[in-house]
């Protein structure tokens, strides 16, 4: 996508500088929230990976799952900067759309032996995305996602050895979005986990405008303890280290704004560590409040962030697969090496860095039919506000808003 063909080069390259700078937090911020929430910051309802004894029967299950989602911030990248992009007018930084989910998942669970079993999974999906004047259709897309377990436990009273490989590929309409990822792990129950990541582009000479569409290799190792307190608390802790390790096709822009040489691979250390706290208040109700850090270690300062977040958690079930759940948070994050813009667009001398805080609520809501039709209904809207000071970085004071009805069949 040629996104300078309509503008000056040099006014170009000013915008491509600041939204740079600004789609650059947007989206470490929206992907460190989303991975705290996800890994490290997971729901009440949090399912441990199901340990099978040797004399289980074989399962075997099909499910599909219908999903319609409302989201007035869609980011997927520096190609859809509202101020260079054809897919947005600057009169409204926030990309508004519809996206419609459809996808079938088929997972099999069979004994090899007394102390050996196998796990496989398929799960295509196919994604539409719908925004004003058809902007957005670009990215609709197609996903395959393959996974295969292979369970050990040679003693019965301990969790079983688990390695596993799982390989995705997405292809999106424009193709600067295909993309395959391949993962492998080893695991011993929910103690300790190991996973490489290896990402990886189509076009992988090209010299990317957005460094979020290049390739990486990741290294992940995750240990997890929880201990009961009194009777009806449960406290969790967990720790997770990740080296990563980025291409190097990168154009000379990017490499100026980041402090990159030319072919220098960018790598990053990451920690990241949780603790949640649960009660069990009575038959129906539960509560969790949760602190989760994040902090990124790179090769590059321009990366260099700490992130802090506090979350609390009720849930209420009000029957057998139908419950809804409230959670609160509030995040902050800094950036070490990013100094702020001051009003007439540059950085003055002791320049503080860029700091950011939001303010997040989440709602869900189960209800589950019968054994084989559920609905889930999510709403999670996040407020985040920075102290950027750059009129033309005042679309990072936004208000995020995503809505999800999802109908699930299982037979």
């Amino acid at each position: 996508m040629n996104i300078l063909k309509t503008a000056d080069s040099s006014w170009a390259a000013l915008l491509i500088f600041t939204q740079l700078i600004g789609i650059v937090f947007l989206s470490n911020t929206q992907s460190v929230s989303a991975q705290l929430q996800t890994e490290f910051g997971q729901s009440l309802l949090e399912k441990e990976p199901k340990e099978t004894s040797e004399t289980d029967p074989a399962e075997l299950t099909i499910s599909s799952h219908f999903s319609n989602t409302y989201n007035n911030h869609i980011e997927l990248g520096l190609s859809v900067d509202p101020y260079t992009s054809s897919l947005a007018g600057k009169d409204d930084p926030q990309l508004v759309g519809m996206i419609n989910r459809l996808g079938v998942d088929l997972y099999g669970d069979l004994p090899v032996t007394d102390k050996l079993r196998i796990k496989l999974q398929y799960a295509p999906q196919v994604e539409n995305y719908t925004g004003a004047e058809g902007k957005l259709n670009e990215f609709d897309a197609l996903s395959d996602i393959f996974l295969t377990e292979l369970s050990f436990r040679p003693v019965a009273s301990l969790p079983p050895f688990v390695a596993s490989h799982r390989l995705q590929r997405f292809v999106r309409t424009s193709d600067v979005y295909n993309n395959t990822e391949r993962q492998i792990g080893l695991r011993f129950g929910r103690i300790l986990e190991y996973n490489l990541r290896v990402h990886r582009f189509d076009d992988d000479e090209a010299l990317r405008e957005d460094f979020l569409l290049i390739g990486s290799n990741s290294h992940n190792m995750t240990a997890r303890m929880q201990f009961g307190l009194l009777e009806q608390m449960l406290g969790k802790l967990e720790y997770g280290i990740e080296h990563s390790s980025y291409e190097t096709n990168l154009n000379n822009l990017i490499l100026g704004i980041t402090g990159l040489e030319d072919n220098e691979r960018r790598m990053d250390w990451r920690h990241i560590s949780s603790a949640k706290l649960i009660q069990v208040a009575t038959e129906h109700i539960m509560f969790q409040e949760e602190v989760n850090l994040f902090l990124n270690r790179s090769s590059a300062d321009f990366f260099n962030f700490v992130s802090t977040e506090v979350a609390a958690s009720s849930f209420y079930r009000l029957d057998t697969g139908r419950w809804i759940r409230l959670r609160l948070s509030r995040l902050w994050l800094q950036f070490e090496g990013r100094q702020i813009l001051d009003e007439t667009g540059f950085i003055s001398e002791n320049a503080p860095n860029r700091r950011d805080t939001q303010i997040g609520a989440n709602v869900q809501l189960n209800w589950q039919f019968n054994p084989y039709l559920t609905l889930n209904a999510d709403y999670q809207v996040t407020q985040n506000r920075t102290n950027e000071m750059d009129p033309l970085l005042d679309f990072l004071n936004y208000t995020h808003t995503i809505a999800t009805v999802t109908l699930k069949g299982e037979y």
